[in-house]
């Protein structure tokens, strides 16, 4: 291999003249790479031309130089830190060296199962790579969550015999003359051994990226101290400068549409405190406009290095630009956490008996008075782990206590809630070698309190003003409702007050459970106090639930007499159009995810697929059920028809762009279309049962729960980046008439019934 080093007198010339740091060999062929790709094209990676070893490194050295005296030291440096690229779906990668793909997808197909590489992105610093999985029985998994299926992790192994391990959402990388590599599963992840085929084996054939591989910049950015700290009420004050930087934007990705923003935020708090965050962070406009943004899923490393190393965490969003006023300014939200007083403990006793077992549980609700703040020990119970688990009712400042029993050494123990930030609970549990037994005195020490809330400000602006997006940007065919035009909603008309929506949220007891309003917002109904999974019949005059039993309740609405369908149990419950049917995801019982349908007059469940974590779609008005199954992996869903006559199903076609998360898909009472969520958790996508004619009727507005009324409207509600805030709309997609429903409804809707 030729060696590029520049000589030491060249260098020495160079050094005197611009005064600055020696670069070396990484620097001097990174900063190649960069250049010819920049001087080739902005967005684009194109083949690059290559010189003789000698012309190479005065070709360098004498750019170097004259880039650092047209634009300084200083952001030279800063552009060196960005040698890098962002591929779509593949995330920030190193482009110091060639990059290189997969040359074609790999398959193979074992006992009914599918494990497809479906690509790979080789750089210098590592190598990723994307597969995913189909068709492994529920059966395969563990039915309980004590019990632990395959934790082997995949590597690649080369022809020699080394092997590749798993290194920062990557394995290391692939040598740059070792163009073929083979992926192993030794098995598939979480299943159960000798339930699913294992050692699986996927050759692999790498070649060189091609020219039109579209590679956007990475640019980093030094921090700079635009920040601010608002106490209390940060809409009512005016922010304070600061002179450090907790809220920082570290890199800029320039999309086709807009951006996507990766930094740090990093409170600083008083020795001895910590800071909460509460709520997702905010971005708006310099018109105060909020920006609704999504969280870019491939740059995850990113994030993890950013977070690394400090006390904050590492933030993304990808946004879209038009019309955008800047600068943005980021906003986190939170309280400090500090002690109240850190010399002040407590004791109170409890009689756990001779022989306490898991499950055994007491309810003192006996209150305390601990450095000033009141503590009520609700319940303690014994768990699975040799441990007790305590709960505390807390007042609102109170956040977290440590707790102790007198006597005994902790071989671990957890906790969680948050105290006054989350329902005015919080839990602490120790486990043992050896269970504690009799009459045990408990401590309670170190009370953590909460302090006011404080809004952390950060601001950014692109270095360089956008021309190549419209200020009003003509609106997707199709789209009926985006973040911008939920504001402009009007409220549902008079003629919809009769209609119904079945709720989940939070009651007025503290529980959560399932109530029926009138559109209008009136004659409020809880039908259910604390069960979840709800699904209202067509006809609005029943409720169907999931309770606490793993059984399947029926509640008549009206008459709010209940009924138990024998040996049924499960979720993602829904009707069949005559009501005769429920159809529903099992699990329990050696059954995990599987799908099953129920008549309403008690005949035993029927079980009609044995796939795994599946969803149901609906009913179509022939009486097919439609229904989605997961690749592992990815966020493919592949959508399939029961025929319940035929006892056959039928594959339809695969959904590539809804979330990985909760797809929540609803076939519309027609049969004409399927509403499922897309990938960026956010938006709503439309598309014909065979697949056709997909597109984008919601965009980033936060879609969560979705349902089709019998007359065709489809009923959406939204959740807010804080997820607290919830809104529920009503949409005609084929003409977008949209409404919004009283602010009343404000949980999660599960069912709704328009006359």
């Amino acid at each position: 291999m030729s060696d590029l080093s520049p000589t030491p007198q060249f260098e020495e010339e160079i050094r005197a003249a611009v005064a600055v740091p020696l670069a070396n060999e990484q620097f001097v062929k990174s900063l190649h790479t960069r250049l010819i790709h920049q001087a080739a094209s902005q967005r684009k990676v194109n083949r690059p031309f290559f010189l003789r070893p000698a012309w190479v490194t005065v070709f360098i050295i004498t750019i170097l130089a004259v880039s650092i005296l047209v634009i300084g030291p200083q952001r030279v440096l800063a552009a060196v830190r960005g040698l890098f690229g962002y591929i779509p779906g593949v995330g920030i990668v190193d482009q110091s060296a060639p990059i290189r793909l997969l040359a074609e997808p790999v398959s193979v197909t074992r006992d009914g199962i599918t494990v497809t590489v479906t690509s790979a992105t080789l750089t210098r610093e590592k190598t990723q790579v994307a597969y995913r999985i189909f068709g492994v029985p529920g059966s395969a998994y563990p039915d309980h969550e004590d019990i632990s299926g395959c934790m082997q992790r995949e590597y690649l192994r080369l022809a020699d015999g080394t092997q590749l391990a798993q290194i920062n959402y990557g394995y290391e990388p692939v040598p740059a003359n070792v163009n073929e590599a083979v992926f192993v599963i030794p098995c598939i992840a979480n299943t159960l051994p000798g339930k699913a085929p294992e050692n699986w084996e996927l050759p692999l054939r790498f070649v060189l990226a091609p020219p039109d591989l579209t590679v956007m910049p990475v640019i980093e950015l030094s921090p700079s101290p635009q920040v601010s700290l608002t106490p209390g009420d940060s809409a009512n004050a005016k922010p304070t400068a600061l002179a450090d930087s907790s809220v920082t934007v570290n890199k800029v990705i320039e999309t086709s549409n807009g951006y996507i923003l990766i930094g740090q935020f990093q409170p600083h708090s008083k020795p001895g405190e910590s800071f909460q965050q509460t709520g997702a962070f905010k971005i708006r406009d310099a018109s105060g406009k909020n920006i609704s943004y999504s969280y870019p899923l491939d740059v995850n490393d990113e994030i993890n290095l950013e977070s690394a190393g400090m006390s904050g965490v590492g933030w993304a969003a990808q946004f879209k630009a038009a019309g955008l006023v800047y600068p943005l300014t980021i906003s986190f939200s939170g309280v400090d956490i500090f002690p109240a007083d850190p010399d002040a403990a407590v004791e109170f006793t409890f009689d756990a008996g001779a022989n306490p077992q898991p499950g055994q549980e007491w309810t003192p609700n006996q209150e305390i008075l601990l450095a000033g703040h009141t503590l009520k020990v609700t319940s303690i119970s014994v768990d699975s782990r040799n441990g007790y688990s305590f709960m505390f009712q807390v007042d609102p400042k109170v956040y977290s206590a440590s707790v102790h029993i007198v006597g005994y050494t902790p071989n671990g123990g957890g906790g969680g809630g948050g105290g006054g930030l989350t329902d005015g609970k919080f839990n602490a549990s120790l486990s043992f070698a050896q269970l504690p037994t009799g009459v045990l005195t408990v401590t309670l020490s170190n009370l953590a309190v909460i302090g006011d809330p404080i809004t952390w400000q950060g601001q950014w602006s692109p270095p360089t003003p956008r021309t190549d997006l419209p200020a009003n940007p003509t609106p997707q065919s199709g789209l009926c409702l985006t973040a911008d035009s939920l504001a402009q909603l009007q409220p549902a008309p008079s003629t919809m007050a009769n209609g119904k929506a079945l709720i989940y949220e939070k009651l007025d007891t503290g529980t959560w459970g399932l109530a029926v309003y009138n559109l209008d917002g009136s004659q409020k109904q809880v039908v259910v106090p604390n069960g979840n999974w709800g699904a209202l019949s067509p006809d609005g005059s029943q409720v169907a639930y999931s309770a606490s039993d793993n059984g399947i309740h029926i509640v008549d609405v009206a008459s709010q007499t209940e009924n138990i369908l024998p040996g049924a149990g499960g979720f993602n419950l829904h009707w069949s159009p005559d009501g005769k049917q429920i159809a529903y995801v099992g699990m329990g019982d050696g059954v995990i995810n599987s799908l099953f349908v129920i008549t309403t007059d008690g005949t035993p469940a029927r079980q009609i697929s044995d796939l795994s974590y599946e969803s149901v779609i609906g009913w179509s008005p022939d009486g097919k059920l439609f229904f989605v199954a997961p690749y592992t992996g990815g966020a493919a869903w592949k959508v399939y028809s029961y025929d319940l006559v035929s006892g056959t199903t039928q594959e339809r076609f695969t959904i590539e762009n809804g979330t990985p998360k909760f797809l929540n898909p609803k076939l519309s009472p027609d049969g004409n279309w399927i509403a499922y969520r897309g990938r960026d958790n956010s938006s709503l996508y439309l598309v014909h049962p065979d697949g056709s004619d997909m597109y984008l009727v919601l965009d980033n507005v936060g879609a969560a729960g979705v349902e089709w009324s019998r007359t065709g409207w489809l009923g959406v509600s939204l959740k807010g980046q804080n997820s607290t805030e919830s809104t529920i709309v009503l949409i005609k997609p084929e003409g977008c008439e949209a409404y919004r429903m009283p602010s009343l409804l404000q949980g999660d809707l599960e069912g709704l019934f328009i006359p």
